[in-house]
């Protein structure tokens, strides 16, 4: 099945194509759920809510965004394919006889 053929049949999925995480990451995310989990346990009420409320605007502010920088690198592979296509047939194929 060609390349087209798969993303079509939805086969190609990078988002699901996680390989591990760098150490950075890692201690970014870790850090971050340890601080979360104990504001959860310190806040209640109002507090509560409003630290939700962060929390979820964090999260779909972070899914936008890779969402959006996924689609402006599939945009510049594109736009680098299609540079790379257009070219002088006089100059890059001078030496070779057709």
């Amino acid at each position: 099945m060609s390349f087209l053929d798969e993303l079509y049949y939805g086969n190609i999925n990078p988002n699901e194509n996680r390989n591990r995480r760098p150490l950075p990451y890692e201690k970014a995310v870790k850090t971050f759920s340890d601080i979360e989990n104990k504001l959860t346990k310190e806040l209640n009420g109002e507090n509560l809510k409003l630290f939700n409320e962060l929390i979820n605007a964090s999260d779909e502010i972070s899914a936008t965004s890779g969402v959006e920088n996924f689609k402006i690198g599939f945009r510049l592979g594109v736009l680098m394919m299609c540079d790379s296509l257009l070219f002088d047939n006089s100059i890059i194929l001078k030496d070779i006889k057709l």
